[in-house]
């Protein structure tokens, strides 16, 4: 039920702040954060650092709500990137603070378990995906603008 609960909190937020207006710039921002949470999070259980608790639907040991959920968080988190360069690396590092406090939600209440791996470790890998979702969704926004 909790990832349910958490795919559902992510899906309203990218509604609710508005986000979905600009669904064309965004959704490859979506799909590059499924892929980059599907390859990172199925590598460290697959190297024991963590795993996913609780009877829902998994895919390559991932809750599918959980997975599902990245699709709306990526979205999200390119809506809001910053175009001025100096908010850039902040807002980097406040959105990995603001994921690393659902993990630690998730964590509390039995969803996460930590095995081989810390909060700190997360806040770091955290601060390097999301970096990478944004690179890679401007990446593809460039080659999108030389399209048209």
């Amino acid at each position: 039920m909790g990832w349910i609960i958490f795919f559902a909190g992510t899906m309203a937020i990218f509604f609710f702040t508005g986000s979905y207006k600009k669904w064309s710039r965004l959704w490859h921002a979506g799909v590059i954060a499924m892929a980059e949470l599907y390859a990172i999070d199925s590598t460290l259980i697959a190297l024991g650092a963590f795993s996913y608790q609780y009877p829902s639907p998994f895919i390559g040991k991932l809750p599918v709500f959980y997975w599902l959920s990245s699709f709306f968080g990526g979205a999200t988190l390119a809506y809001f990137y910053p175009a001025r360069k100096v908010f850039r690396l902040p807002y980097i590092v406040l959105s990995a603070f603001l994921f690393l406090l659902l993990e630690l939600v998730m964590h509390f209440f039995g969803y996460f378990n930590y095995h081989n791996w810390t909060p700190l470790r997360s806040f770091f890998l955290d601060i390097i995906g999301l970096a990478a979702v944004i690179w890679a969704w401007e990446r593809v926004n460039e080659i999108r603008s030389r399209e048209t």
